[in-house]
């Protein structure tokens, strides 16, 4: 699931875990005159979920909340 985010786009990803369930991670882009900057991130709370979608969601959420609270770093 790809959204955009102001000037960011964020790719959320739910990523297949040993238990068959969805952990989250986001790839958060950022394009300036002077390039584009990319970092993914992972969420650390040890959720996981059953569907993809969920995760997916869930890793936008992230992605939002890392650029409201200026963590992103570029």
């Amino acid at each position: 699931m790809t959204i955009h985010h102001g000037e960011y786009t964020l790719t959320g990803r739910g990523t297949l875990t040993a238990d068959g369930r969805f952990a989250v991670n986001v790839e958060i882009k950022r394009t300036t005159p002077s390039g584009v900057r990319t970092g993914t991130f992972y969420a650390e709370d040890g959720i996981t979920y059953v569907l993809r979608v969920e995760a997916e969601n869930e890793a936008v959420n992230l992605g939002r909340n890392l650029i409201k609270r200026n963590l992103v770093g570029f």
